[in-house]
């Protein structure tokens, strides 16, 4: 049976370009419904409630001109948008927005954007890897209430502002050479911005909505079964196949364990979805990188995502 799902968003529905990029990441035929944030309110109060002494937020408006909104007045908006669609029916929740870091109580199961978002970091950034965040506001790129968020997950990181501009490209990846790896923090950025990006930085480079879709495919997994089981599909194998082949195949186990690495989970996360032990998986993981020369999980996805042939 399909499962319904409700988007959320801070701007206005629909979203068409949005949704359905996020619909061919998840790869699970789902019946889904919209709402945004600010649907029903004109462009002139939004403006009006617009404080500059808060966290800005850059969202769109149903006509798809952007629109800058304070972080408390979307908050406000939040609350009441997901109490209306909670005990709807619905299977799920998505807030598919970044930027917002307080929790929302929900009796219907919330995949919270930036929280998917956070748990995306603390995955892959460690040690003394250098990420890169790419904010569509140049306060947003020093706004302290954000990097204060960032400084709990990570120690090593360098921000910049990016408004989306093709000519902008250039200026944006010389700004982010330095960095390991970049993620682009605003549901706004596309896969095509974020592949020219990564052409000119020669960099990894996720968006927001790549991470959010991520972990809406998971737990669309997870309710059907399949990720308990142990079951990966070949879709989910995309970033292995980018690969070359290890100097030897890699076992059914080690394939699973190590797709799931390259997703972004971490090894407690990846027993629990396969039903195996933290150790059993530590074990399949340095295996599996073994076979690749790799010490880390950021080497492979460098060479799957930028020095493998697309």
């Amino acid at each position: 049976m399909r499962k319904r799902v409700c988007f959320i968003t801070l701007g206005q529905s629909p979203r068409p370009e949005l949704i359905s990029e996020v619909l061919e990441h998840i790869r699970e035929p789902i019946d889904y419904a919209e709402i945004g944030a600010l649907d029903g309110i004109a462009r002139e109060e939004i403006e009006a409630l617009h404080s500059a002494r808060d966290t800005p937020l850059v969202t769109k408006l149903a006509d798809g001109k952007e629109i800058v909104v304070s972080s408390s007045f979307i908050h406000k908006r939040l609350e009441s948008v997901i109490a209306h669609v909670d005990r709807r029916g619905h299977d799920f929740l998505v807030l598919l927005a970044s930027g917002i870091f307080r929790s929302f109580d929900t009796v219907t199961p919330l995949v919270h954007g930036q929280f998917a978002v956070d748990e995306w970091i603390t995955s892959f950034v460690m040690g003394t890897a250098q990420l890169g965040v790419v904010f569509p506001l140049r306060k947003q790129a020093s706004d302290p209430v954000t990097l204060q968020n960032y400084g709990i997950l990570i120690q090593n990181y360098q921000t910049v502002a990016y408004s989306g501009e093709a000519s902008r490209i250039d200026e944006t990846a010389m700004l982010l050479q330095s960095v390991d790896f970049i993620l682009m923090h605003s549901v706004g950025y596309t896969n095509e911005m974020a592949e020219q990006l990564a052409r000119e930085s020669h960099k990894p480079v996720v968006t927001a909505r790549r991470v959010i879709a991520g972990a809406l495919h998971l737990r669309l997994r997870e309710a059907a079964g399949a990720v308990e089981h142990g079951l990966v599909e070949a879709g989910e194998l995309d970033l292995l196949k980018r690969l070359p082949p290890p100097e030897e195949p890699l076992t059914g186990r080690e394939a699973e364990v190590l797709s799931l690495v390259l997703e972004g989970h971490p090894n407690k996360e990846i027993a629990k979805k396969l039903g195996i032990s933290h150790r059993t998986v530590e074990i399949h993981r340095s295996r599996a990188m073994a076979k690749y020369n790799a010490t880390t999980a950021m080497q492979l996805i460098r060479r799957a995502m930028i020095e493998s042939p697309r």
